[in-house]
């Protein structure tokens, strides 16, 4: 009788996972061209370092080609603005990545430490470690009514992988 049980229970997850429908697929290229324009709203901190800190960003998609888009991210906090690269996917997934500086203001690159240790240098730490390019904004899917994207964010690599929350923004 378990084992019966066990697998009803089996065959029954497996068929109603997503209710067996296939997944709704967008054009990726008309998507990523309808991301140009100006996206505002707030990236909002949720690791330790930074719990309860929200940033005011502006993202401005300048140009798209394919499925692939790219623009600048500022921030009302930082005289830093970055360059981004991101894309869609077929399914309608938004990802994005803080590429390289388009303004470097210097609150990482300008910090200033006299430890010789990776480990206790304040620039590798919250707040200043933020203002390092790599930071990715992922999870988000794709909502042309309205144009809105929420979802994660984190940074990448070194002492800043810390960096975690959500992000909202809306197309204006």
């Amino acid at each position: 009788m378990k084992f019966l049980s066990t697998l009803i229970f089996i065959i029954l997850a497996s068929s109603s996972y997503r209710c067996s429908e296939d997944e709704i697929t967008i054009d990726c290229s008309s998507a990523a061209n309808s991301m140009v324009g100006t996206w505002k709203g707030r990236a909002s901190y949720t690791n330790s370092q930074a719990q309860g800190q929200v940033h005011n960003l502006t993202l401005s998609v300048i140009s798209s080609n394919n499925c692939f888009f790219s623009g600048i991210m500022a921030f009302d906090e930082s005289e830093s603005t970055f360059t981004v690269s991101g894309t869609i996917d077929k399914y309608g997934w938004v990802e994005f990545m803080e590429t390289s500086y388009e303004i470097d203001g210097g609150e990482f690159t300008g910090c200033n430490s006299s430890s010789s240790s990776s480990w206790n240098n304040p620039c590798n730490r919250w707040p200043y470690s933020r203002w390092r390019p790599g930071t990715k904004f992922h999870e988000a899917r794709y909502r042309s009514e309205p144009f809105v994207l929420q979802g994660e964010f984190f940074s990448s690599g070194g002492w800043n992988s810390s960096h975690r929350g959500t992000f909202l923004i809306s197309k204006i």
